[in-house]
């Protein structure tokens, strides 16, 4: 499918192409549609929208005009009439069917996507339930950490904040996603399996790390007791923990020759409580947890977390963790940590964890490109122990699209209620500190995924301070510019025959890519702001009536933009943490 001329469709075609025919006040309407509006006539801000659908549009700081929100949008049936569009899904399918030909409509990814809508709006419900939102107001966090751990189930709400299903956990029951989506904050009790070390692959064979580390000395025993009862030594056999979902709807029903063979053994302990993170398979400590990172235990400590498989179906792509991308995070964290170094701007600036402590099953009958064996991996990350520390606090940058009881969370975190002032100058500093760091990544030759789930926002004394990335197994790059620093090629492992986005061998496939990215972040989309000194209403600003990003603000007094503005299309969604 050509997704560019899907999006010339959907914004120049029938479907909300604005002009004189289908775009103007609702009293200049017709009498058809104004009494489907009755209750909304008293407004002049108001306006309609009426082509294949018709809904209620207002200015908007953000995007320039926008749906105003639970007003009901209705479908033009073939007698004429009007008819209400009741479900996200049921919309979906109205746009999908007026921009697609049949044949492209009868494609399996449309019918994917649609489930996925409507398995969203499900499991949304849940999230904004009155109990989870009263968990979230009461959660008072008391330490850098504990805003973290906020600030993650903050983030849960949104998920990617600009994917229509991105909530959808396809696979999860309504009990799976209170037991184990991060909002909620139930902790999680880890499965854990013993697998032959002859069928591990190690990031770090001779790192003295081991996911025991993460345990209790209490839980820890409990693990190791149990495998000496059993017979498994330890240098035959590679303790791992499992997600208690994955453990029961993938381990225990495709492992079955394994599990007889003996190559994988199910234990019976239940050691060590996580909490999910937004991306849902990164689980964190109740508690902050310490370990060494370097070859000596005692010499660094870093803040250690927990990445594992949960392969059910989010953003198109199941969530397992197979080698391959946990190779490519090893190649794509060694350029990040080389790119930084030649930029001392971005030293202070820029925070990796580090990803390179990692154990996944891949027996010598398989490779790195089969599915089977991706579905049972663990990895330590380990953050720098500095962003923790007492003044310091690291928020997700998604969770700076939340509302939550009628307050911004960006009151929240700074402690105060902000005026349009403090918001604007709390915006513009981190707005050229993403533009900065992304363009100087960029002028060296590599773009890191920086959607709102990778990119952390780091405060130091609730001024912006500086970018934590994390999950690198997808750095692009461009590899001329990279030789013009003395950065060689990282390596990455790519499937024989598949196009992939890493390599990029023109400079406008990688702009492209930090494009894209770019506008994921939260803020730097969400907020289509006017740099004058107080918020523009123009209808044209930031956005077109007859196409996105065409046009600049036409507001009286608008002063020319003073941080790039980046509008190009969005592509289909990538994978996430």
């Amino acid at each position: 499918m050509d997704y560019r001329r899907f999006d010339e469709r959907l914004f120049d075609g029938a479907v909300f192409r604005l002009d004189e025919g289908t775009f103007g006040t609702l009293s200049a309407a017709s009498e058809q549609i104004r009494r489907l509006y009755g209750g909304y006539g008293g407004s002049r801000a108001i306006r309609i929208f009426a082509g294949e659908i018709a809904f209620l549009v207002e200015d908007s700081p953000r995007l320039g005009v926008q749906w105003v929100q639970d007003s009901p949008i209705f479908k033009r049936a073939s007698d004429g009439s009007w008819a209400f569009i009741n479900s996200p899904a049921e919309l979906a399918k109205t746009v999908l069917r007026a921009v697609l030909p049949e044949e492209a409509y009868s494609h399996p990814g449309v019918a994917d996507f649609l489930t996925g809508v409507e398995v969203a709006a499900r499991q949304l419900a849940l999230s904004l339930s009155p109990e989870c939102a009263k968990g979230l107001l009461a959660f008072a966090p008391s330490s850098a950490y504990e805003w973290f751990i906020k600030g993650e189930r903050i983030a849960a709400l949104r998920d990617r904040p600009f994917h229509p299903s991105a909530k959808a956990k396809i696979g999860f029951t309504e009990q799976d996603c209170l037991k184990y989506s991060a909002e909620f904050g139930e902790p999680i009790r880890l499965r854990w399996v013993a697998v032959r070390a002859d069928s591990v692959v190690r990031g770090f064979p001779e790192g003295p790390l081991s996911c025991l580390d993460l345990l209790a000395a209490e839980q820890r025993a409990a693990v190791e007791d149990e495998m000496q009862r059993r017979g498994l030594r330890p240098d035959e056999y590679v303790p791992l923990p499992v997600h208690p979902w994955q453990l029961q709807q993938v381990i225990l029903p495709r492992f079955i020759r394994e599990i007889e063979e003996g190559t994988i053994v199910v234990l019976d302990a239940e050691a060590g409580e996580f909490l999910a993170t937004s991306s849902l398979r990164s689980l964190a400590p109740p508690s902050i947890v310490e370990v060494g990172s370097g070859a000596d235990v005692n010499a660094v400590a870093a803040v250690a977390m927990l990445k594992l498989p949960v392969s059910v179906l989010s953003l198109g792509a199941a969530r397992y963790l197979p080698v391959v991308k946990l190779l490519n995070g090893l190649a794509g964290e060694k350029l990040l940590r080389q790119a930084i170094a030649c930029d001392d701007t971005l030293q202070g600036r820029v925070f990796l964890c580090e990803e390179r402590h990692w154990w996944g099953y891949m027996p010598a009958s398989m490779g790195l490109f089969d599915d089977h064996p991706r579905h049972l991996a663990a990895q330590l990350r380990l953050y720098p122990p500095e962003l923790f520390e007492a003044e310091r606090k690291v928020i997700p940058m998604s969770a700076l699209g939340v509302h939550l009881g009628g307050r911004h969370i960006l009151s929240e975190i700074l402690g105060k209620e902000l005026s349009r002032e403090e918001v604007f100058s709390f915006y513009s500093d981190l707005a050229h500190l993403f533009y900065d760091v992304v363009m100087r990544l960029f002028k060296i030759g590599i773009v890191p995924e920086i959607h709102g789930q990778n990119c952390c926002l780091v405060l130091e004394r609730n001024q912006v301070k500086g970018l934590l990335l994390r999950d690198h197994d997808s750095v692009r790059l461009h590899q001329p510019y990279l030789d013009k620093h003395g950065v060689g090629d990282p390596g990455y492992r790519i499937r024989p025959g598949y196009s992939n986005s890493l390599y990029n061998e023109t400079i406008h496939k990688l702009i492209f890519t930090s494009n894209r990215w770019g506008r994921r972040s939260i803020w730097l989309r969400s907020w289509k702001l006017c740099p004058a000194r107080t918020i523009c209403r123009s209808p044209g600003c930031g956005r077109s009536r007859s196409r996105p990003g065409k046009k600049r603000c036409k507001g009286r007094g608008c002063r020319k933009a003073t941080a790039p503005s980046y509008t190009g299309r969005s592509s289909r969604a990538e994978s996430g943490r």
